[in-house]
């Protein structure tokens, strides 16, 4: 049995004229949650769309629980029980929010074929409830905060039995408070036994919520760390290459006289 959920070996991945991703190594623990870093441009993006069979792998090799898997279309993801949730709600703005967790899984009455509302709307409110959430599973998505969409989007990957969550750039839009109600729901997951790909710039969700953390640039695997054997200059220079020692231009002295003569 192996040791991790999910362990990606070599994986490349091109586009005409970048390579966007050039042999990246990755290995995800059974409740863990997993912190993906890197400046924009280092391929965090591409990195997801493979795990999620939005794009298929040019080289290297996927598994899951220590078997090979071929994931070439998002519903190869799903079926594996991997999920994803983005910075921007991907749900149905005008559908309710029920709809919007079982959308493609809908509970369908055997004989005669029909949804099953009721059953829908109770399972919907479980799976809200579970997350802190007191809205009803009954309004429109639309209706929503953005805070408030993420969790329908987690309530969703849970209706789906997903173990494996992927969360791009989640704290991006949200408030400090908001933020922190969602640390705690992945802290949540983490303790029910999900495993989560965190993505995210932001130190503040690193050194919260990360087991690990794992760095990317230019399309390249640096390396990845436990969270407490790495600072914040460890990150920045694993991101950069280099180390900033300056966050302004050094000023041009000699031109400092003409300036004031200016002014």
């Amino acid at each position: 049995m192996s040791d991790y959920v999910l362990e990606m070996k070599g994986i490349s991945k091109s586009f005409p004229g970048v390579k966007a991703l050039d042999g990246v190594n990755f290995q995800l623990k059974s409740g863990e949650t997993h912190v993906i870093m890197g400046e924009n441009g280092a391929g965090k993006s591409t990195f997801i769309k493979i795990i999620t069979g939005v794009h298929t792998l040019d080289e290297g090799e996927i598994y899951l629980y220590g078997k090979k898997v071929n994931i070439k279309t998002p519903r190869d993801s799903l079926n594996l029980g991997i999920a994803a949730i983005y910075q921007h709600s991907t749900g149905y703005p005008d559908l309710s929010v029920t709809a919007n967790i079982f959308i493609g899984h809908e509970k369908i009455n055997k004989y005669s074929k029909t949804i099953l509302w009721n059953r829908m709307h109770s399972e919907a409110e479980k799976y809200l409830k579970s997350l802190g959430a007191d809205f009803d599973p009954r309004v429109q998505l639309g209706a929503l905060s953005v805070a408030q969409q993420q969790i329908v989007e987690i309530a969703k990957a849970l209706s789906t039995n997903a173990k494996i969550i992927i969360m791009d750039e989640p704290t991006a839009a949200l408030t400090k408070r908001e933020s922190e109600k969602l640390n705690k729901i992945v802290e949540q997951l983490k303790e029910n036994g999900t495993s989560i790909i965190f993505i995210s710039h932001r130190f503040e969700d690193m050194f919260r919520i990360a087991d690990r953390v794992t760095v990317l640039r230019d399309g390249k695997y640096i390396g990845t760390w436990n969270k407490g054997e790495i600072n914040s200059n460890d990150i920045i220079l694993a991101m950069v290459g280099r180390e900033i020692n300056q966050i302004f231009p050094p000023i041009d002295k000699e031109n400092i006289d003409e300036w004031k003569d200016i002014y």
